[in-house]
């Protein structure tokens, strides 16, 4: 619901939502650690180095609230494994593949949930400078080499075959 990178996403703690103003703070993220077996995550700045502030749509507040653990620490993280535990991407690709067939929905790359907002956005007319922000781009010109073929599609014409 907020087109993170998969990282920032594993990466959210409470204290970076504040209900009050209506934002996430997107500020680091929880990235796999290239030097190791690949399980371990290391906490980093975004991949742009940049803190981008995101809205809480009303059924995202919704949604974090009643994920929210009543004793929940401002450390802790949003996301976690069914143990508790930091999101390992392996385990969590597995978890996703059995919701998707239980609701008979065809494989798609978990990632493809990033695509699907930002693509949304485009096609509901968002400029493509606040598309690039939330996707936390440093400038628009990933957006429209990955969307830019979604943006000014033109109708074809009316050529008036009703009245034949």
């Amino acid at each position: 619901m907020t087109g993170v990178r998969t990282s920032e996403a594993i990466g959210l703690c409470w204290k970076h939502i504040d209900f009050d103003q209506g934002a996430i703070a997107i500020c680091e993220s929880l990235s796999k650690d290239r030097t190791g077996n690949g399980y371990k995550r290391v906490r980093k700045s975004t991949k742009t180095g940049n803190t981008r502030y995101l809205s809480l749509s009303p059924e995202l507040a919704e949604m974090l609230k009643s994920i929210r653990p009543a004793k929940a620490k401002p450390e802790d993280l949003v996301f976690r494994s069914a143990l508790g535990c930091v999101i390992d991407a392996g385990n969590f690709r597995e978890d996703w593949i059995t919701v998707l067939d239980s609701l008979k929905i065809p494989y798609r790359k978990p990632y493809t949930t990033r695509h699907t907002l930002l693509s949304h956005a485009i096609e509901q007319g968002m400029p493509i400078t606040s598309v690039a922000y939330i996707a936390g781009h440093s400038d628009s010109r990933m957006v429209m080499q990955t969307y830019g073929h979604m943006i000014n599609r033109p109708d074809l014409p009316d050529l008036g075959l009703e009245s034949l």
